[in-house]
């Protein structure tokens, strides 16, 4: 292994990402649209016009069902002991709600990057040159790998840290406590987003060496949307929440699928294959 190699591919990736608008933009605007603003509006209205408890008081009952039924006692006592129907919506949709967003998140930027990764230098015309530099397959895919992995990272890191500052200076005052710094939030960003994020894209690396365009690579990278769409749907619906328990056994459960996908990486150690796969 290269190290010097690997980060000159790296860095040659990333600056053809953010040489290009029409990637890096999406990227920033999609973290700030669900990352920051989502969040934040939530809950500066939900606060200061108490949405829920009175334009909508058709939902206090299944609200309150909802909370007497909540698995987590003391999150439940926290939530029964807020003044209105909006508090308490505010607080389980900042607490719970938000997770599947930065995982959202997480995926969407991931699978851009690194579903770039080959197809894209096909559509530069450079990747007869790449495939048969000097260079050893293995290289060339961790280089690929860590030019997706760096900024998708720095993104939802930043949007987690300017999300958790303004959605606290909102509403700590009525709260009394710091939100996005419990167990569930940390093991999350620390745990959960850096090993899903590293699944992603090597995944859609191994997808973008077989197949020829950039819509094809994303098509199958999209398939990964879906499983966080069930979660959105699963936590609203009180059938499942995401507990620190849940989140730890996710990673480890990715984990495991990352160790599968770089033995998969060792099937692509034959550079003329490699080429053949695209070229024809």
């Amino acid at each position: 292994m290269n190290k010097q190699t690997i980060l000159a591919i790296a860095q040659k990736d990333m600056k053809a990402t953010f040489s290009s608008k029409k990637v890096w933009v999406p990227m920033i605007i999609v973290a700030i649209l669900l990352c920051i603003i989502v969040p934040s509006g939530m809950a500066y209205f939900g606060i200061h016009f108490d949405l829920v408890g009175t334009s909508a008081k058709d939902m206090d009952k299944p609200i309150i069902a909802l909370i007497n039924d909540f698995p987590n006692e003391e999150m439940r006592n926290t939530l029964i002991g807020l003044p209105t129907i909006g508090y308490k919506f505010v607080y389980f949709f900042l607490t719970f709600m938000m997770i599947p967003f930065f995982l959202m998140v997480a995926i969407i930027n991931s699978m851009v990057t690194s579903s770039n990764s080959f197809v894209g230098e096909k559509e530069r015309n450079t990747l007869e040159t790449l495939l048969f530099a000097p260079i050893s397959i293995k290289d060339l895919f961790l280089g690929k790998v860590l030019a997706s992995l760096i900024p998708t990272l720095g993104i939802s890191f930043i949007a987690f840290i300017i999300s958790a500052i303004i959605v606290n200076i909102i509403a700590y005052p009525y709260f009394k406590v710091i939100l996005f710094l419990n167990s569930t939030w940390m093991i999350l960003m620390f745990w959960v987003i850096p090993i899903l994020v590293l699944f992603n894209i090597i995944l859609n690396v191994l997808i973008s060496a077989k197949v020829k365009t950039f819509q094809e690579a994303q098509q199958f990278g999209g398939i990964l949307v879906l499983p966080i769409v069930g979660i959105i749907i699963s936590q609203a619906s009180g059938m499942f929440f995401l507990s620190p328990l849940s989140l730890f056994l996710i990673g480890t459960g990715l984990l495991i699928g990352n160790l599968f996908l770089i033995k998969l990486v060792t099937k692509f150690s034959n550079r003329n294959t490699l080429f053949q796969s695209q070229i024809y």
